[in-house]
């Protein structure tokens, strides 16, 4: 069964704890399960989490700036060439990147942009073009960290050839042939990409919060055996997670060591028993408040959800769905949403 729904009941999807809920419920549907043999509740109407505020800094911002202003960017439309480069100049380089008197791949670029200091590129290399002026071209050594990604590379030492091509300069005309609605300054570019990020790490905001609360719950509530039923099923789910690597040519192994840092089977073990607890949790206070979906409420629901899809009956939409999966997943929802308005939330 899909544990997904269709993208029409929201999946807790926080913090690498919370998933969609479903996979194929119908013999063990939550709203059956007795919370209280597995699960003994904490005070989770007077949780305290603390999550960082919403907050775009200006180098993020510029740095959203650049990268929509730089698809328009020439030396004859926004090019600097009669000073040096200095920190926070965006610059347009070319460069080649060598290990051993060899070009390695991915080490050579023409035509890229860089805000010096942004720290996008290795230790060193920003730093080594503050200074040099447009049309120069320098030769930087410099050594990768030891935890870099490519295993190939890390904690190599390397010879970066770069030439500064010209310096970036923000300008009215450019913005203005960008295509953006209501946009045509550069003033109302950094607005548009400010709102951008904002409502981003806004839809972040509320995953950490729903990711810090689950954390809380884990932290305070008492678990005794899980069930094992939910339980297998969650790492069925977990085992598809980690097995979907085979479609990029990865072991099971090696694809959850890059997305997760651990082995596959931690990694199961770990995620499955999250979600289980996850499940019980949330089913245990939707019991506990008189959040769950009534029968009525339910049909009522997914016929709406079928008419909004456009088909002509609630089994059409269903498909391989069951009606519980979508129970489970809005009497879940509920109780997270009942959460997040009683909840103490500090921003440090």
């Amino acid at each position: 069964m899909r544990r997904t729904i269709k993208g029409i009941v929201t999946a807790l999807l926080t913090a690498g704890l919370l998933a969609g809920c479903g996979q194929g419920r119908e013999e063990n549907a939550l709203r059956d399960l007795k919370t209280d043999t597995y699960v003994t509740l904490c005070d989770y109407q007077n949780l305290s989490i603390s999550v960082e505020p919403v907050a775009v800094t200006d180098e993020e911002r510029d740095l959203g700036v650049m990268e929509a202003y730089s698809r328009f960017s020439t030396l004859e439309n926004s090019g600097i060439t009669d000073r040096a480069a200095a920190d926070g100049d965006t610059v347009n380089i070319d460069y080649v990147g060598k290990m051993g008197g060899e070009a390695f791949d991915g080490g050579t670029a023409t035509g890229a942009f860089l805000v010096l200091g942004s720290g996008s590129y290795i230790d060193g290399f920003e730093d080594g073009l503050m200074g040099v002026r447009p049309g120069e071209t320098v030769e930087l050594d410099l050594k990768f960290p030891e935890n870099y990604g490519n295993t190939k590379l890390a904690g190599q030492a390397v010879t970066f050839t770069v030439t500064i091509n010209y310096i970036v300069e923000l300008r009215d005309a450019v913005v203005a042939t960008m295509g953006l609605e209501n946009v045509s300054t550069v003033a109302e570019l950094q607005q548009y990409e400010y709102d951008i990020l904002y409502a981003k790490k806004e839809s972040e905001y509320t995953d950490k919060v729903k990711g810090a609360i689950m954390a809380a719950l884990f932290e305070q509530c008492t678990y005794a055996e899980l069930p094992g039923d939910i339980l297998e099923s969650n790492k069925a789910y977990a085992n598809s997670i980690v097995n979907s690597g085979a479609a990029y040519g990865l072991d099971a192994d090696t694809y959850a060591n890059m997305l997760f840092g651990m082995d596959a089977e931690t990694y199961v073990n770990n995620y499955a028993e999250m979600l289980t607890k996850q499940d019980i949790t949330l089913q245990a206070i939707a019991n506990q408040e008189n959040l769950n979906v009534s029968d009525k409420d339910l049909k009522t629901t997914l016929e709406q959800y079928a008419k909004e899809a456009g088909v002509s009956s609630v089994e059409e939409f269903l498909g391989e769905v069951s009606a519980e999966e979508y129970r489970n997943a809005i009497t879940t929802e509920n109780a997270m949403n009942y959460l997040m308005e009683h909840v103490q939330i500090n921003e440090p």
